[in-house]
């Protein structure tokens, strides 16, 4: 293969890789929820996301217009997080804020941390001395179905095991951009077959690293969860990184002849068949990876 190519495929994986970097650096909207009772006007910046494995949800109501009356309180109110949010088998945990130091019309409640990848539905309510509610934190919906906010506790990464992912994943995704260009050459001959072959076992190898030690490690040490894809689950990330894999390693077993004896002659599919597959599974690969991290559940 040619230098020329070499680097194509080097500047196409580095775009490629860049945006799906920008793609899955979508910022979790950080929302302000406000209501009022009386003169009060009560606001609460929710934040989502505390990371580390001693950091505590601060949560806070700042009220401007006055002080909340000596015979209400504001307290929250939080669950494990469901798809729906009247859906809990458990009773709410309730917490009174207290204010803070030095800012009277700050409320806080510290939720202690609940552990990695743990997440809960909350909101706040403005009760008086009977229990009843006044005011909530969302604005309720209905009394049937209560608007919620929600926040998880993360984990720390580590910044090696981080680095080492994004390399192995640059350096899989890079052989895929080289068996791609090697696809669209003469692969009846010998040599363009074999190095077509040598490429795709380098890729499966380097992908299976950073998808699974590697990956799996990642996202225990931030959601204690090792997996949650398919089979065992529906997280988008985990699955289509299965996907690819498992693509991968049937091509590489359809060309095991040029992958690992250097013989063409043993290789479960013919020139045509070849260059198909690895044009399919490259294209495949690289479309299913610009899909957004995290992006939610299939």
């Amino acid at each position: 293969m040619t230098a020329s190519k070499i680097i194509l495929a080097i500047l196409i994986t580095i775009a490629l890789l860049f945006v799906a970097r920008r793609a899955s650096q979508r910022q979790v909207p950080i929302v302000t929820a406000t209501t009022t009772y009386g003169e009060l006007t009560l606001s609460h910046t929710c934040n989502h996301i505390f990371k580390g494995d001693n950091t505590t949800a601060d949560l806070d109501v700042i009220v401007s217009g006055g002080l909340v009356p000596e015979d209400a309180a504001i307290a929250l109110y939080y669950e494990p997080r469901t798809t729906i949010a009247a859906e809990t088998t458990n009773p709410s945990a309730r917490v009174e804020a207290i204010t803070i130091p030095g800012h009277n019309l700050v409320y806080r409640v510290s939720v202690p941390n609940q552990g990695r990848g743990s997440e809960f539905s909350y909101r706040f309510q403005v009760e008086d001395a009977a229990g009843r509610v006044l005011a909530t934190i969302p604005v309720e919906d209905s009394k049937d179905k209560p608007k919620q906010l929600w926040f998880r506790f993360e984990g720390p990464r580590s910044v090696v095991l981080l680095v080492g992912h994004i390399l192995c994943m640059f350096v899989s995704f890079l052989l895929m951009v080289l068996v791609l260009l090697t696809a669209f050459e003469d692969v009846r001959n010998k040599a363009v077959r074999i190095r077509l072959g040598k490429q795709t076992l380098w890729a499966t190898i380097i992908l299976f690293l950073g998808t699974f030690p590697i990956g799996m490690w990642l996202e225990y040490q931030v959601y204690a969860t090792y997996w949650t894809g398919i089979p065992f689950g529906r997280d988008i990330t985990d699955s289509k990184a299965l996907v690819i894999f498992i693509y991968w390693l049937v091509m590489l077993y359809l060309l095991r002849g040029s992958a690992l004896s250097s013989d063409p002659r043993k290789d479960s599919v013919g020139a045509t068949a070849t260059r198909w597959i690895a044009i399919i599974g490259a294209v495949l690969s690289l479309a299913l990876y610009l899909i957004p991290h995290s992006s939610g559940s299939f």
